[in-house]
């Protein structure tokens, strides 16, 4: 097996898994824990996004078919439970409601899981860059969840180098890790 060969082997192995197994409301991640079968992962699914636009640009799906699973999430997420524009670390696939897992404090946002999340979104919002409706309609509702998030409001105070990791609505609680490059 040759290099290219193996990379190809090994992108389209991860690209399956996300497009494969998908759930099927969402198009998005589930988690994989025995007996949940709708549960969605918010970070996993970031790192899934990455894995459909690999999948597109190695051919493994066509464009069209990208388009489609990609305004699929993006319309799932449009209406799924936020908290300041941030989603929870896990997701009823069904209904977008957030599922409290971890306990009642992981009721409410994740930052962590968010950011992977978003960190993908805007890799497919750069690599939807087409002029076609679709793709001009990818960018603006990826931009609008960008844009909701406020990413601000999760500090433990006006100038905090802390931010809420998990924050709940029915009891805010902080795990302290500082913003990235505090000194």
């Amino acid at each position: 097996m040759t290099d290219d060969q193996l990379l190809t082997m090994v992108q389209e192995a991860c690209f399956r898994y996300y497009w494969e197994g998908a759930e099927v409301n969402s198009g998005m991640a589930r988690e994989n824990i025995p007996g949940r079968h709708n549960m969605i992962a918010t970070g996993a699914s970031g790192f899934g996004i990455m894995a459909l636009i690999v999948g597109t640009e190695r051919k493994f799906i066509t464009r069209e078919e990208s388009i489609d699973r990609f305004l699929q999430i993006l319309t799932f997420l449009g209406k799924a439970d936020r908290f300041h524009g941030i989603y929870g670390h896990f997701m009823d696939g069904p209904t977008g409601k957030v599922e409290p897992f971890f306990g009642r404090r992981d009721n409410g946002a994740d930052l962590v899981e968010t950011a992977f999340l978003i960190q993908g979104l805007l890799a497919a919002r750069q690599y939807f860059s087409g002029d076609t409706d679709n793709e001009k309609l990818i960018r603006e509702k990826i931009t609008a969840i960008w844009e909701k998030a406020e990413w601000d409001w999760f500090r433990k105070e006006p100038d905090s180098k802390f931010l809420y990791w998990h924050w709940s609505p029915d009891q805010e609680w902080v795990i302290g890790h500082p913003l990235i490059g505090w000194n």
